[in-house]
């Protein structure tokens, strides 16, 4: 049965974590729905065996929004993305991940936000809950985080002199009007969709286009991030895939994507040459820090590399 009409598509990729989406859907549930504001839920299950499909049927029966189950096939993040897009037709797509659960006040949040018709997306505030707080080092909570310490309504940018420090621009939190966003027939490149990056992608290929990307602070999740992903070796894994789609975000789409790519590895091994000469410095410094400092090489060997964007998702699978 199709969602009716509405302004608002929530959509949900999920992957074998029922029980988190079970928490994300109640938040969803609980949210107050701001009057003239209507939104519909697509939860898009990126499994074989589609098992999340009995969990959105119970969510529906329960939830004042209208909460749809679809399948999404391979298993890819972009791939499940584009499904999301277009499942429904409404003016704007917010994306939020499945570990993520919605803070009091978001849909409102939501809703007074795209009454602005100068801004293409709004990105949210981002709390991460880490399972072993202890052993979140301070590169791994700015990772599964983003927050800043500005109101709401500041400009952001993917890449460039102007680039916002500290933040990821990306889809966990994220809303986006349709129309001068998403309208492409494939959205959200398939290549990245085994190691991420592809939301990254798709804010480089935005930013090029000339559209705008607010903070919204109001608008706030918070993330679960379980112990295996404050694990060292998954760390550099993923710090190592983040470089890799960096640079091949930032390369393609401009006028001389081979030479930026160049240029990009140049850069890098400048930042090489400043992280070694700070090792000898970290016989004095804690453990997180060393820590630290192997997630920053990670990501600057990611930059540097000439493979294809490491399979993050499959390893971690």
């Amino acid at each position: 049965m199709m969602a009716p009409a509405a302004d608002l598509a929530i959509v949900i990729c999920t992957f074998h974590r029922n029980d988190l989406l079970c928490a994300l859907l109640a938040s969803l549930a609980g949210q107050a729905q701001p009057e003239g504001l209507s939104a519909n839920i697509y939860v898009v299950d990126n499994s074989d065996e589609g098992v999340a499909r009995e969990t959105v049927a119970a969510a529906a029966q329960s939830s004042s929004l209208p909460v749809s189950w679809i399948g999404a096939h391979p298993a890819n993040i972009a791939v499940a993305r584009n499904a999301g897009v277009q499942a429904g037709a409404e003016k704007f797509v917010a994306f939020v991940d499945d570990d993520q659960t919605l803070e009091p006040g978001w849909l409102t949040a939501v809703g007074q936000a795209i009454q602005d018709e100068s801004i293409d997306a709004w990105l949210g505030r981002v709390v991460g809950v880490f399972e072993t707080p202890a052993a979140a080092t301070p590169a791994t909570r700015r990772l599964f985080s983003r927050d800043l310490d500005h109101p709401g309504g500041l400009e952001l940018f993917a890449f460039g002199p102007k680039k916002s420090p500290d933040i990821a621009l990306a889809t966990n939190n994220a809303i986006f009007r349709r129309a001068t966003t998403l309208d492409g027939a494939i959205v959200f490149d398939p290549a990245f969709g085994h190691g991420g990056g592809e939301d990254y992608d798709l804010f480089c290929r935005l930013q090029r286009r000339g559209r705008r990307f607010v903070w919204l602070p109001e608008a706030a999740a918070r993330e679960f991030v379980p112990a295996s992903r404050c694990d060292h070796a998954y760390l550099r894994r993923r710090f190592y895939a983040g470089g890799q789609a960096f640079a091949a975000a930032v390369a393609r789409g401009g006028a001389a994507p081979v030479l930026s790519r160049w240029i990009i590895r140049g850069k890098s091994l400048v930042q090489a040459g400043l992280l070694a000469c700070l090792a000898p410095a970290l016989v004095f410094q804690g453990k997180q820090r060393r820590a630290d400092y192997g997630f920053r090489w990670a990501g600057v060997l990611g930059k540097l590399s000439f493979g294809g964007i490491y399979p993050l998702y499959r390893a971690e699978s």
